[in-house]
């Protein structure tokens, strides 16, 4: 075992404290009642963007689905295995949780290496697993250099991180048991944008058709 481990140890110690020792209710009730999350969070993996740190949340409250990107695929009716379309399947259908966000946010390695390979007309590594999911930004990405290719890198990041996530909410609505229930208003889909550098949260205004601040 790694020194490095012990930092994972030690943090287990302390949740037990604070959760089973000082006060087990919450994990009593979960062992009870299962678990009944209010918010679907598809988010990025990068380690710097947790949705529970961001949004304070308790363990219980988020039903967290995350990938490179933060990226949601269209629904495909096929043999392979499909991580994200199952988790949102058993989120929506099993849970019956009424919102979903999808949390993007600046800095999106994904999306900036994106970026960076198509301006100088490269490719990924080929049998990449890595390749093949980024395909689904792909859209986002032409669209923003074509829109604006003199701006510097990081812009681009950001428009394009920012079109991606609305891009997710469109495939979002190819999954029929998701589009029929936003059809009646059993369910809700949020676009956020997280600012690593600021600490802020921007949402897709469905009714001006932009990003603005949160709160």
């Amino acid at each position: 075992m790694s020194n490095e481990i012990e930092y994972l140890v030690n943090g287990h110690k302390k949740f037990r404290q604070r959760y089973f020792e000082e006060d087990h209710s919450l994990y009593k009730g979960f062992v009870k009642y299962g678990q009944r999350p209010r918010f679907i969070v598809i988010a990025c993996s990068d380690s710097r963007v947790d949705p529970s740190v961001i949004m304070n949340c308790q363990p219980g409250d988020l039903f967290v689905i995350r990938n490179v990107a933060n990226l949601v695929p269209p629904c495909e009716i096929d043999t392979h295995y499909h991580g994200t379309s199952a988790a949102l399947e058993f989120g929506i259908r099993n849970l019956k949780i009424k919102d979903i966000v999808v949390l993007g946010h600046s800095q999106c390695g994904g999306i900036t290496a994106l970026l960076e390979s198509a301006k100088e007309n490269k490719k990924f590594e080929e049998n990449s697993f890595l390749s093949k999911w980024m395909e689904l930004a792909k859209p986002a990405c032409n669209h923003t250099l074509l829109n604006h290719p003199n701006l510097s890198t990081l812009e681009q990041a950001e428009i394009c991180g920012k079109t991606s996530i609305l891009r997710s909410l469109e495939n979002l609505n190819t999954f029929s048991w998701v589009n029929s229930k936003v059809k009646e208003e059993e369910l809700f889909l949020h676009a956020w944008y997280f600012d690593l550098s600021t600490g802020t949260i921007n949402f897709f205004d469905q009714k001006e058709q932009k990003f603005d601040a949160l709160i």
